[in-house]
């Protein structure tokens, strides 16, 4: 499986816009399956698409009918962006990455429940850190 990051794309041959029978035929059978619902009018909002053996998450916006890809989680070891495995590098050397590629609309906050947040707007991409480790990508299209 290709688990390239294509910033605001998608991943590999997984392209943002796409609907989840793209992904059921590149990955089979999601292992659990989510419906997040608004808390307005309780309408299905989302679905969410669990891989947890792959270590992938596909969320699909269903707002407006028909499901379409709008983010991806990773906490798998191989993923890669701008050609490097970034479950490997440390947090200071992610920021600076995205820098050197380009990207400088960054925000940090630290979450409720404990984990450190960088996230890259111009790039729609979001970096969970435990310390100086990463623990979770997610990214989407805008």
């Amino acid at each position: 499986m290709d688990l390239q990051i294509v910033l605001k794309s998608g991943m590999g041959d997984i392209e943002f816009g796409c609907t989840p029978e793209v992904v059921r035929g590149l990955l089979g059978e999601p292992e659990e399956v989510e419906e997040l619902e608004s808390a307005m009018d309780g309408n299905v909002e989302s679905i969410v698409w669990n891989y947890p053996d792959a270590g992938l998450n596909f969320f699909f916006d269903a707002a407006n009918g028909e499901p379409t890809l709008s983010t991806i989680e990773s906490d798998n070891l191989e993923t890669v962006l701008f050609n490097s495995k970034i479950f490997n590098i440390e947090k200071d050397k992610i920021i600076s990455m995205m820098y050197e590629n380009g990207y400088k609309d960054v925000d940090e906050d630290d979450e409720t429940w404990g984990e450190h947040r960088v996230t890259f707007d111009d790039a729609q991409i979001d970096f969970y850190f435990d310390d100086q480790a990463l623990t979770l990508v997610s990214w989407g299209s805008y």
